[in-house]
């Protein structure tokens, strides 16, 4: 009976097909690699954002690293071009596919429309080097695991996200760190903190958050900006500190069973007796 024989690639041949692959690689603006598309940092091709997953699965994890490059930030890909430049639409934007999603460590940046409408999504966790981040109508969205530091929840960052309904803010946010219409249209969230880092509610915050029934606000709250609780027209309760010096008259509009638990003699008091508000004065302060 003849041998077959075992044919080798020539390690010659194979550095050369290696070296090909890393030339296409260097010279294209969107590179590919393991079921992903991403760009480099056309300075010092260093960092790498992913722009595309070409084969989404229930559940992804997001590398830290690409072909040697570490991945920076989650963006999106190119889908035409206008007058001003390349259209683009985000890498998880639309998919209906994804339930899980893992980042991992070292990723910074979730750009905006990244994962808006990604309307499958159930679970994210992410990394403690996490710094900007969006999950705007994320319809299915139910647990956000922030691992680490988080100075900034931005501009509607879940807005739309109605079926959210817990959420534990890290205690070392920045004193803004919770930007216009963060929450805006969570329809389910009944449970969330207020650190006492925060000392503003931005403008529409928690609009139309209306299954919310009660909140306590950090005791350094100076101010409640316009429509910051517009139409949560389930919210019972709410504690307000002595440091308060400044509420929207708009804040709590459409807030019909609301009452306002506080300080006696303090700028909460008198905000309430103003717009027609019950106040109750609180028994006991924690300090």
């Amino acid at each position: 009976m003849k041998k077959i024989k075992k044919y080798k690639l020539p390690i010659g041949i194979l550095c050369v097909v290696i070296a090909i692959l890393i030339l296409l690689q260097s010279c294209s603006s969107e590179h590919w690699w393991f079921g992903y598309t991403y760009e480099t940092d056309g300075y010092t091709n260093k960092s790498a954002t992913i722009v595309k997953i070409n084969y989404p699965s229930e559940k992804v994890v997001i590398p830290s690293t690409i072909f040697f490059h570490k991945v920076n930030a989650l963006g999106g890909y190119v889908t035409g071009y206008n007058l001003w430049g390349a259209e683009r639409k985000g890498m998880f934007e639309d998919n209906d596919i994804v339930k899980e999603i893992v980042v991992s460590e070292g990723i910074e940046y979730i750009f905006n429309r990244c994962f808006d409408h990604c309307i499958s999504l159930e679970s994210i966790q992410l990394p403690s080097t996490i710094k900007q981040f969006s999950f705007t109508n994320c319809e299915s969205l139910k647990n956000v695991n922030f691992n680490g530091d988080v100075k900034e929840i931005e501009s509607l960052s879940f807005s739309g996200c109605s079926s959210l309904e817990t959420l534990v803010i890290p205690d070392n946010i920045a004193d803004r760190g919770i930007a216009y219409g963060a929450f805006s249209g969570c329809t389910s969230l009944k449970s969330i903190n207020i650190p006492d880092n925060i000392t503003a509610i931005q403008r529409y915050t928690f609009s139309n958050c209306i299954s919310l029934k009660q909140l306590v606000l950090s005791k350094n709250i100076k101010s409640i900006e316009w429509g910051a609780f517009e139409n949560c027209t389930l919210l019972e309760k709410i504690i307000i500190y002595d440091k308060a010096e400044d509420i929207a008259d708009n804040a709590f509009e459409g807030c019909d069973k609301l009452t306002i638990y506080g300080i006696k003699g303090s700028y909460a008091e008198q905000y309430a007796n103003e717009h027609n508000i019950p106040f109750e004065e609180l028994n006991n302060i924690v300090d």
